[in-house]
């Protein structure tokens, strides 16, 4: 049995011309509405607080003692031994200091030079039990009385990471102690810290509370620049949240309160 045939129409009919001005016309649109507008918004937004350039600096501290140890002397460099074994020391505890003149101590107990240094080999140091280690590995010196600090270290949570904050990394850095601290004096003077971020969403506490007429004390400090500029809008909507009562007190509350007769 044959099926007649019937052709499929599709539906050839096209869209308006003027339905093709529809997209320019809203960017027109758009663009007046912009050009109409202000010019400019006045934000009340704090200036950006100053800070020294040496505290962004992304390298250790100070330049700490290597192997060989050596000082510098006259422009040239010139190894502990070269002097320690041939001059006997005046005073071999290092109570005294003969020659370094420039050292402070200021350690705690380490009070004398043999306490870090070895008295016969002045390129090493030495621990507890006698034995001695490069200055390389002045933590390990640093960890026998240090032992929280040098666990935190290891662990990363003391000290500075540079390069890379994955572990193992080829490009990770971990500065030593003495690569941040003066080993004879290790203590840190008091740093200003650096001030913190400051967007146009996050609130000044230290702003003045009645800097923008709040109504409440600390009201206006706590606000973001955004919401004291629509504070400064529209004052009369500040107000009238400022008006809203305080919620009664529960029973609880009211019982606890020596002025309306109750007891605690």
């Amino acid at each position: 049995m044959e099926h007649p045939s019937h052709p499929i129409t599709r539906s050839t009919r096209r869209p308006a011309p003027w339905t093709g001005w529809l997209l320019p016309a809203g960017f027109i649109a758009v663009a007046a509405g912009l050009f109409a507008a202000p010019k400019r918004v006045d934000i009340p937004v704090d200036p950006p607080g100053a800070v020294d350039r040496e505290a962004l600096v992304p390298a250790p501290r100070r330049v700490a003692m290597t192997d060989p140890a050596h000082i510098m002397v006259e422009g040239r460099a010139q190894a502990c031994n070269g002097c320690h074994q041939i001059f006997d020391s005046a005073h071999p505890a290092g109570t005294v200091l003969s020659f370094h003149q420039e050292i402070r101590l200021s350690h705690g107990l380490n009070d004398r030079c043999i306490n870090c240094h070895d008295a016969a080999d002045r390129e090493r140091l030495v621990l507890r039990d006698g034995s001695t280690v490069p200055f390389a590995d002045t933590p390990v010196l640093c960890a026998q009385c240090h032992g929280t600090v040098y666990r935190d270290w290891l662990r990363g949570m003391h000290g500075r990471t540079m390069g890379s904050w994955i572990t193992g990394s080829a490009f990770q850095s971990r500065l030593g102690c003495s690569e941040c601290h003066d080993p004879h004096a290790p203590r840190y003077d008091a740093m200003v810290p650096l001030p913190g971020p400051a967007t146009l969403r996050m609130g000044d506490p230290r702003r003045a509370a009645h800097a923008h007429g709040a109504a409440a004390p600390g009201a206006a400090g706590r606000q973001s620049p955004l919401q004291r500029w629509l504070h400064d809008l529209h004052p009369s909507d500040a107000g009238a949240r400022a008006d809203v009562p305080a919620p009664e007190p529960g029973p609880s509350e009211a019982s606890a309160d020596p002025a309306a007769g109750g007891s605690r």
